[in-house]
């Protein structure tokens, strides 16, 4: 990515956060730019086009940063879960102007890019809070796993609608210290607790799981196909071979792990490749 495709990016989001997305043109951003609005479209197809590469900046800084952690530092599973709360929370407060335009300007019931994006990338965020748990705490925590999950995201929404409309900031770090030992209070005092969403219904077979992940797959092959010159031929190669090996019979399990931790290898294939990875693991078993 160039220097100029990054001061695009940048300009725009500044734009977008004091203004609104709407109100925003492409001239206004090639004017904080100093370039003319032909040079604009030999980095961004359309304006909605920048728009969408903006959110996959956003998720791709959250899981690469948070990842980064994990692999660097030698930390107990709980302080990783923190750093991570810790992580989305100032990512959270980074972007909350664009997301607040976002949200007002594209809301879910709509049809196109967009809103058809934001849904997915729901799907993989909640997966990836999934598996954060799931890191931190192990077996104990599957059987209820999906409502641990909302109880965790209904906590991290709240806490940001506090910061984001009344004040005053909140130290940030702490905030994830304590969001996580709640989590981790009601994982220790689970007696009386039963699950009321089950992490995978008994009518998902092994069958539909795998058919969930082609279908993640085609998906993110086609984004891919529409961006060429962000994505290598060998990545569309690595996607190619794991949907020709996920529709055998018995699809190879040490074939789909090499090729799915070759592409999680990608930052820039982390956001659509996190959901996918967490789906094989339940179909393999190690999350059920």
């Amino acid at each position: 990515m160039t220097q100029r495709h990054e001061e695009l990016l940048d300009a725009a989001i500044q734009l977008f956060q004091k203004s609104g997305i709407h109100a925003v043109s492409v001239a206004d951003i090639t004017e904080a730019c100093g370039i003319s609005k032909g040079a604009f479209y030999k980095h961004f197809d359309s304006k909605e086009n920048m728009i969408l590469e903006l959110l996959k900046r956003y998720y791709d800084e959250m899981f690469r940063e948070a990842d980064r952690f994990t692999e660097e530092f030698n930390q107990s599973p709980l302080m990783i879960l923190k750093r991570k709360i810790t992580i989305e929370l100032e990512k959270s407060i980074e972007y909350r102007s664009f997301f607040l335009a976002l949200l007002t300007e594209f809301p879910p019931y709509e049809k196109g890019p967009i809103p058809e994006f934001l849904d997915r990338i729901q799907q993989t965020h909640q997966q990836w809070h999934k598996q954060a748990l799931l890191d931190a705490f192990g077996s104990k925590s599957k059987k209820y796993m999906d409502d641990l999950t909302l109880v965790l995201e209904g906590i991290l929404h709240s806490y940001l609608m506090q910061i984001i409309w009344k004040g005053p900031a909140l130290p940030l770090d702490r905030l994830g210290d304590f969001i996580a030992e709640c989590i981790k209070a009601i994982v220790e005092n689970d007696e009386a607790i039963s699950p009321l969403l089950p992490v995978y219904s008994n009518a998902d077979s092994e069958a539909s799981i795998l058919e969930i992940i082609g279908n993640d797959l085609h998906t993110l092959r086609t984004e891919m196909n529409t961006d060429r010159a962000r994505y290598s031929q060998k990545d569309l190669q690595t996607i190619d071979l794991l949907i020709e090996e996920l529709t055998q019979e018995k699809p190879r399990e040490f074939l789909v792990d090499a090729l799915l931790a070759q592409l999680h290898r990608r930052t820039y294939l982390k956001t659509g490749i996190t959901k996918i990875m967490t789906s094989w693991e339940v179909w393999k078993g190690d999350l059920t």
